[in-house]
């Protein structure tokens, strides 16, 4: 058996191909023999076209010492590179196309790009992989999110109809149950009226018969003697009233799909849109992110008035728009004016209520105004203090911006005008605001505060409390000044844009992380100051001094 075995290891022992006898140690790439140490020398003397490349026998299955054939001539190996166009080619490519080019070593360029692909090999392990893990983990997240909302909504909708129709069964009831009382009052009225009926006509008879026997069958003194006894008894004889009955009659409402979408309420639909972000290094370069390159102005317009504060997105389409003095226009997105509202004083904010009612603040007569979609203009809240900038929030309410310094607030009406809450200070009793002037709401219920005195943009909870402020650390080349806050607004996905009057609009995360710059001067804006987004999460923004109201799509 040990003699077997060692036949065996003798048999697996690769000779050398010149003198077969020796093993061999070495390899040839280019010619492929196996060699021994002292055939080794004398095949390095032989010559070929390639030249020799001699490594260890234990190393030929190395995949930089395997013969690679020509793409294009497949009876020619590659034994070269072209540096100038980073190929390999063999001897007869250099003959025929790189012959003027710089040819060097394969291993040369094979060990730089090797060295190249490692480190692109280390981000796709490293920041892709966990970048696009975290995104299909929030991509989950997201849509968990939003089958609990939809079901959420879905359930208060539930119980909104089911409210409605017990509401509506109430009254129904109610109605019947007058209805069986008016019909039982009226039957016993005629009831009542019939008994009077037939005992008169009972009486008539029993008087019939009575004169037709003193006229037929008795002494005539008997007549004489009844007519003297009863004078007036034809005269007493009186028929009972006539009766004038009116029929009950129900008249059946009307019923129109707008008011009855503003009686059970509305669903405001979610959104899912791109953002089309692509993979960025983990270590971000803030100094050079001076602008995205991802907003398209879709329209410009010039208006007639000498300055503009405030924009207010009626639908995808159309805007109302506000500046010095009074009046509000209503403008379609090349500029065409399809509706001018009057007003006694400068408008001081506008927004559009969920049924296309618009609201506006009159801060010199403390009053806020509504106008319906039939132009029927009311006093809807009388303030304090004079109201500045509002919205209308997913819910119905109203949120206004109030006071200065130390009556600074944030006050929440409901859709009718009570007030409900107001936000004055934050968890530990600090004010939260000096000057608010702008005001939104975002997707997940925040408010969102613009406060120019104070240089940043507060975000409470739907609770009032403080979630996080804004506060712009002025990058080197990118700003001019200090960050001065004017208009907020809120996307569908969440965003939040603040146009800042030193010719730029932030683009900001719900949570307060700085993404973007996505309009500068660069992109031809200046001071801008009232923003609005409408349904196709275009931007509406108008300029204070150049008087223009500019369209944009940002969101791709």
């Amino acid at each position: 058996m040990t003699c077997t075995m060692a036949q065996s290891q003798a048999q697996d022992v690769i000779r050398c191909q010149y003198c077969e006898d020796e093993p061999a140690i070495f390899h040839c790439v280019p010619c492929g023999d196996e060699l021994c140490p002292r055939c080794k020398d004398f095949h390095l003397k032989s010559k070929v076209p390639s030249g020799h490349n001699i490594v260890r026998l234990s190393e030929r299955l190395h995949p930089t010492n395997q013969i690679k054939m020509c793409e294009v001539h497949s009876y020619k190996a590659y034994e070269a590179c072209c540096e100038d166009c980073q190929v390999p080619v063999c001897i007869t490519c250099i003959q025929e196309v790189h012959g003027k080019h710089t040819i060097g070593k394969l291993q040369d360029l094979y060990e730089k790009q090797k060295a190249e692909t490692e480190n692109e090999l280390s981000r796709m392990k490293g920041q892709y992989k966990s970048e696009i893990i975290q995104r299909i983990k929030d991509f989950k997240e997201g849509e968990r999110e939003i089958t609990t909302s939809y079901e959420s909504e879905r359930e208060k909708m539930k119980v909104q109809a089911q409210n409605m129709i017990d509401h509506i069964s109430t009254i129904f009831k109610e109605a019947l149950q007058l209805s069986e009382e008016d019909e039982r009052r009226n039957r016993n009225e005629i009831s009542q009226r019939i008994a009077e009926a037939e005992g008169f006509e009972q009486n008539l008879d029993q008087l019939i018969e009575k004169f037709e026997t003193f006229t037929e069958s008795t002494h005539p003194a008997d007549l004489i003697l009844f007519r003297k006894q009863n004078p007036d008894i034809f005269k007493q004889l009186k028929l009972p009233d006539k009766l004038k009955i009116v029929m009950p009659s129900f008249t059946v409402g009307q019923i129109k799909k707008s008011q009855n979408e503003h009686q059970f309420g509305m669903l405001l639909i979610g959104n899912v849109k791109s953002c089309n972000e692509s993979l960025q290094p983990i270590e971000r370069n803030w100094s050079v992110s001076k602008n995205t390159g991802r907003s398209v102005k879709i329209s410009e317009t010039k208006t007639k008035k000498e300055k503009l504060f405030h924009v207010s997105c009626l639908s995808d389409r159309s805007a109302y728009i506000s500046g010095d003095g009074p009046g509000i226009q209503l403008l379609d997105r090349s500029g065409t004016e399809l509706d001018n509202i009057s007003t006694d004083g400068q408008p001081s904010g506008l927004a559009v209520m969920q049924d296309g009612s618009l609201i506006y603040s009159d801060y010199d007569n403390k009053l806020i105004y509504k106008v319906s979609l039939n132009k029927e203009k009311t006093k809807l809240i009388s303030t304090k203090s004079g109201p500045k900038g509002l919205c209308c929030t997913r819910s119905g309410d109203i949120l206004v911006c109030m006071g200065l310094f130390n009556t600074a607030r944030v006050v929440k009406y409901n859709s009718s005008g009570r007030k409900s809450q107001e936000f004055e200070t934050d968890q530990n009793g600090e004010s939260l605001f000096i000057d608010p002037w702008f005001i939104c709401e975002n997707v997940n219920e925040d408010i969102c505060v613009s406060d120019w005195r104070k240089s940043k943009v507060v975000v409470l909870n739907k609770s009032g409390n403080l979630r996080f402020t804004y506060d712009w650390v002025v990058l080197a080349g990118i700003l001019k000044d200090r960050f001065e806050p004017r208009g907020v607004a809120a996307d569908i996905l969440g965003h939040i844009l603040i146009a800042d009057a030193n010719n730029a609009v932030h683009l900001i995360s719900q949570d307060g992380e700085f993404l973007s710059l996505i309009l500068t001067e660069d992109d031809g804006i200046s001071r801008p100051r009232g923003l609005s987004v409408d349904r196709s999460d275009n931007l509406w923004l108008v300029e204070e001094d150049n008087v223009c109201v500019k369209m944009y799509q940002y969101l791709f």
